[in-house]
C-alpha cells in the first residue's frame, strides 16, 4: 500500500482544491499550500524509495500498474515540474488568467501524468492519458478573455480526440489477436502477427502525437503558443516527460517483438525531428516559439537513444535527457512568465535584460547554453550520454546527425544571449520588490540545477540512481 500513498494523497489534494476553489482564499496562500503538498510528495519519493520499489501492490492495483525504479524516477520529476508550475503561476496575471480552479486542474493533470507512467496495461494507460489531457484542455481555456487560448484548447481537444480513436482501434486489434492488453504478457510474444503489429503502431502513433515529434508536431506550435506561458512550460516539460515514459514502457521495456521495425522508425523520426525543429527555430524571432520548436529538436535527441536500444544497451541516456530537458524547460518558461507574463516576447523584447534583471538574465543565458550543450552544463552531459549511446550501439550516423543539429542550434540560442547582453533595450522591465526577490530566488535555483547537475555535484538524478537495465 505504501507505493500508492503519493497517488492517494494526490486524489485528496484534488478534492481539497475543488472545495478551496469556491472559497475566497488568497492566491499566495492557495499556491503555498499546494507547493508544500508537492514538496511532501517529492520527499516521500526520496525517503521511501526502496520501500516503494520493493513493496507489494494491493490486490486492486495488481495487473494495472507497475512501480519500479523507472516509474519512481519519472514520477519524482513530475512532482518537481508541478512545483515549478505552481511557482510559475504565482507570477501570472490575476485579472486575465489566474483562477482557483486552475490549481485543482493542475493537481488532476499531475495525477494523470503519474498514472500514465506507472500503468502497465493499455486501456488503463489511455484512461490516465485522458485524465491528464482533459485537465490540460480546461487549463488552456481558462483565460476566457483570450480568443487565442480558446482556439488552442479547442484545437488540442479535437486533434487529441481523433488520435485517441486510433489508440482505441490499436488496442482493439491487439486484444483481438492476443486476448490481453497487459504490457508484460505482450512482451512475451516472440513473433507478433501482422494485425498485432498494426495495432502497436496505432498506439505508438498516439504517443508520438503527445510527444509532438516529427509528423505529429504541427499542432504543438499553435497550441503551446496559444496557451498561457505557465501552461506552455507545463506542457513542454511535465506532459512531454510523461508521454515519453509511456512510450518507453510500451515500445521498449515491454516490447512485443517489433524491435527491428521500431529501430528504423525511431531513427527516421530522430533525424527528421532534429532538422525540422531547427529549421523552424532558425527563422523565428519570438522567444516562446523558439523554445517550442526547439522542443522538437530535443525530442529528436532522445529518439537517438531509443533507436539505439536493443535490450542490451542502457536506456539511462534517454531517461536522463528527458528528465533534465523537462526541468530546464520548466525553469526557462518560469523565467519568461515571471518577467513578461503572457505578453509576446520577441528577441528584441529581451534586449538589455541584464540591466533591469541581471540575475534572471544570467539564469536565462545559462539555460540557453545548456540547451546548446555548452561544457559544464547539464545539457552538455545529456548530449554526451546520448551521442555515446549511439556510437556504442553501432548507430554512429545518428550521433553525427545529432552533432550537426547541435551546431545548427547554436545560431538561435546565441541570438537570445546576444540580445540580452549586447543590444539596447526599447522597454524596461519593471517588477515590484517582492516579485523581484522571488524571481531572483528562482533564477538562482535554475542556475544551481544546470551547473551542479552538469558537473555531478548534489545531483538529484544521481541520487535516484538512473540506471535502466
Amino acid at each position: 500500500m505504501i507505493a500508492l500513498t503519493p497517488f492517494l494523497l494526490s486524489i485528496a489534494a484534488i478534492i481539497a482544491n475543488i472545495f478551496l476553489s469556491v472559497t475566497k482564499i488568497k492566491k499566495g496562500l492557495l499556491l503555498g499550500v499546494n507547493l508544500l503538498f508537492w514538496a511532501i510528495v517529492l520527499v516521500y519519493f526520496f525517503v521511501f524509495r526502496n520501500e516503494i520499489i520493493n513493496s507489494d501492490l494491493p490486490f486492486f492495483a495488481t495487473g494495472f500498474i507497475v512501480f519500479g525504479q523507472f516509474e519512481l524516477v519519472l514520477c519524482s520529476i513530475v512532482a518537481v515540474l508541478t512545483i515549478l508550475f505552481f511557482a510559475t503561476v504565482y507570477f501570472s496575471d490575476d485579472e486575465r488568467y489566474f483562477k482557483p480552479e486552475l490549481v485543482a486542474l493542475a493537481n488532476l493533470a499531475s495525477f494523470g501524468m503519474m498514472g500514465m507512467i506507472i500503468s502497465s496495461e493499455i486501456i488503463t494507460t489511455l484512461i490516465f492519458i485522458e485524465i491528464a489531457s482533459i485537465s490540460i484542455y480546461a487549463m488552456i481555456a481558462l483565460n476566457s478573455l483570450s480568443s487565442k487560448s480558446i482556439e488552442a484548447a479547442f484545437k488540442y481537444f479535437l486533434l487529441s480526440s481523433f488520435m485517441s480513436a486510433f489508440y482505441l482501434l490499436g488496442a482493439a486489434l491487439i486484444f483481438g489477436m492476443t486476448q490481453t492488453t497487459k504490457y508484460e504478457l505482450l512482451s512475451k510474444l516472440s513473433s507478433p502477427s501482422f494485425i498485432t503489429t498494426i495495432g502497436a503502431m496505432l498506439i505508438i502513433a498516439m504517443m508520438f502525437f503527445k510527444i509532438a515529434i516529427f509528423g505529429f508536431y504541427r499542432w504543438s506550435i499553435d497550441v503551446y503558443y496559444g496557451a498561457s506561458t505557465s501552461i506552455t512550460g507545463y506542457l513542454a516539460g511535465a506532459f512531454k516527460l510523461a508521454s515519453f515514459g509511456m512510450l518507453i514502457k510500451f515500445a521498449l521495456l515491454y516490447s512485443g517483438g517489433w524491435n527491428d521495425i521500431l529501430a528504423i522508425i525511431f531513427s527516421v523520426v530522430a533525424i527528421c525531428s532534429m532538422f525540422i525543429g531547427n529549421f523552424l527555430s532558425l527563422k523565428e524571432v519570438d522567444v516562446k516559439k523558439i523554445l517550442i520548436a526547439a522542443g522538437i529538436v530535443h525530442a529528436g535527441y532522445i529518439f537517438i537513444n531509443l533507436a539505439s536500444f536493443s535490450g542490451e544497451e542502457s536506456l539511462f541516456a534517454g531517461v536522463f535527457y528527458i528528465a533534465i530537458y523537462a526541468i530546464t524547460t520548466g525553469f526557462g518558461f518560469l523565467l519568461l512568465n515571471a518577467l513578461f507574463g503572457d505578453k509576446q516576447v520577441t528577441i528584441d523584447s529581451i534586449a538589455g535584460l541584464y540591466k533591469s534583471s541581471p540575475i534572471a538574465a544570467l539564469a536565462f543565458t545559462i539555460i540557453s547554453l545548456s540547451f546548446i550543450g555548452f561544457p559544464y552544463t547539464v545539457g552538455f552531459l545529456g548530449k554526451v550520454y546520448i551521442f555515446s549511446s549511439a556510437f556504442e550501439a553501432g548507430y554512429a550516423y545518428l550521433a553525427i546527425f545529432g552533432i550537426i543539429n547541435t551546431i545548427l542550434s547554436v545560431y538561435y540560442y546565441l541570438r537570445i544571449i546576444i540580445s540580452i547582453y549586447f543590444k539596447e533595450s526599447n522597454e524596461i522591465v519593471i517588477l515590484s520588490k517582492p516579485r523581484t526577490i522571488w524571481l531572483n530566488i528562482l533564477s538562482i535555483l535554475s542556475i544551481a540545477f544546470v551547473i551542479l547537475e552538469g558537473i555531478g555535484i548534489g545531483s538529484i538524478l544521481g541520487y535516484l540512481s538512473l540506471v535502466m537495465a
